[in-house]
């Protein structure tokens, strides 16, 4: 949930920065739109532990469509390199964190 939070963190600026029509709708919009679901799905999978499966499921997809969306963010140039730095490295963080979570699953 900190690496997720701190990616937004970096990646809003880069966001507002971004041409409208991908800020409305594009792979910007959509890695907004992984990372907040990463959030709600982790809440739930930690306050629900009926619903924890499932939650984590679906983070793993959310983090897949994060992934995906950050490749066209990086392939389009649309962000700095040092944005795309910072952004990676939280993300490798985050597919980290995911994996501990599904360990926990078995």
């Amino acid at each position: 949930l900190v690496d997720v939070k701190k990616l937004l963190e970096i990646y809003h600026p880069v966001y507002q920065r971004m041409p409208k029509i991908e800020r409305i709708d594009g792979c910007a919009k959509e890695l907004k739109n992984a990372l907040y679901d990463m959030i709600r799905h982790f809440c739930i999978a930690y306050n629900c532990p009926e619903a924890k499966a499932e939650n984590i499921r679906l983070m793993i997809g959310d983090f897949g469509v994060a992934m995906a969306t950050f490749d066209l963010v990086r392939n389009f140039g649309i962000a700095t390199d040092k944005d795309l730095y910072l952004m990676a490295e939280r993300l490798t963080r985050i597919e980290d964190g995911i994996g501990r979570w599904r360990n926990s699953l078995r």
